[in-house]
């Protein structure tokens, strides 16, 4: 293990150039410590150690078993005689629970986050569902997103679940710096437009984030924060890493902390992550709180069912067609602002 830490070690004396040659040498020094740990031991710790196998199960979500890390007792088995599958399996193995697979997960959204921040803007997608102010959770909402990194701007049309049809719409330094917001079916013909602050109570009624926070590459931020505080946690906390999962019809890895009590952390028991494995993404993230003090279930999954209070989801990611000024204009014919 001591050699495993200077391996760690050796990512703060590399000096690693901005864009795409920054991005593949952070690839290479995440490859070379998976294979680091596979060659110092091949006596990983067994699959499902460290976090029980059955609180895996969650609501929407289907998560793998880990990979099983064969024996290597008697006669002593090369890298040389193991297929590529195999050597990967026992790399996926080894890291499975490790402490290496937080720094994994740390290192993939740092690559994730470069990558987005040469983007200037995307749409995609939007899932969303939460539970906000200990009211009941939300049903599931489909949203058309527009998203410009500079001047961070968002455009969000409810599709499905909520109140269908309705537009919000936030340019950073436009519009009193406020967020409009335009009712969906017949209210969007009674009501007026809404002109609310960001944070303001009205605007933060059906959400636990503000539309300041949206995105990827603040979602990316925040769970960076997160997890480098986790490392730094000295028990309280336990990881897995699952890779070859599959969600939103992208191949990802998964990872999901948990944590042992609210001293630890306040707001959140659970969370599991589907990071893209092409894009170095969040493209799934579920949140757990805690059960009530009264709550007596012991079922896993039921706990899972009746605590979670954050499901964000991006699917169909489109990087590559540029947007325009008028995306983010309240005087877009498409829109229908009234001005």
């Amino acid at each position: 293990m001591q050699r495993l830490k200077q391996l760690w070690q050796l990512r703060k004396y590399c000096k690693l150039p901005h864009g795409a040659v920054r991005m593949n040498c952070l690839a290479a020094l995440i490859g070379l410590m998976a294979f680091g740990i596979l060659v110092l031991s091949f006596h990983a710790t067994p699959a499902g150690a460290g976090l029980d196998a059955a609180s895996l199960a969650g609501p929407q979500l289907t998560t793998g078993p880990a990979p099983v890390i064969a024996s290597t007792t008697g006669g002593g088995t090369g890298l040389s005689s193991l297929s590529m599958d195999e050597i990967n399996q026992r790399i996926q193995g080894a890291i499975h629970g490790s402490k290496l697979a937080m720094q994994l997960h740390v290192a993939l959204l740092e690559v994730g986050k470069q990558r987005l921040e040469n983007f200037p803007d995307y749409t995609a997608t939007f899932f969303k569902q939460e539970k906000v102010d200990g009211d009941d959770l939300q049903e599931l909402q489909t949203l058309q997103l527009k998203l410009r990194h500079k001047p961070f701007s968002v455009y969000m049309k409810w599709l499905e679940g909520g109140d269908v049809g309705r537009q919000v719409l936030y340019v950073e330094g436009e519009y009193e710096n406020r967020m409009l917001v335009k009712f969906g079916g017949a209210k969007a013909r009674l009501l007026p437009i809404l002109k609310l602050e960001p944070t303001g109570a009205l605007a933060m009624k059906e959400s636990r984030h503000p539309i300041v926070e949206m995105g990827l590459l603040q979602l990316s931020e925040l769970i960076i924060k997160y997890r480098k505080r986790d490392l730094g946690l000295k028990d309280g906390v336990r990881w897995q890493m699952l890779a070859d999962q599959k969600v939103m019809d992208r191949d990802c890895h998964c990872f999901i902390v948990e944590y042992d009590s609210k001293e630890i952390e306040p707001v959140y028991r659970k969370s599991i992550t589907y990071i893209d494995k092409e894009l170095s993404i969040p493209i799934c993230v579920r949140s757990y709180g805690w059960p009530e003090a009264d709550s007596l279930t012991a079922d896993p999954q039921t706990l899972d069912a009746e605590t979670l209070i954050e499901y964000y989801g991006y699917k169909d990611v489109e990087f590559e067609s540029r947007l325009t000024a008028s995306d983010f204009d309240k005087a877009n014919a498409e829109y229908k602002f009234r001005r």
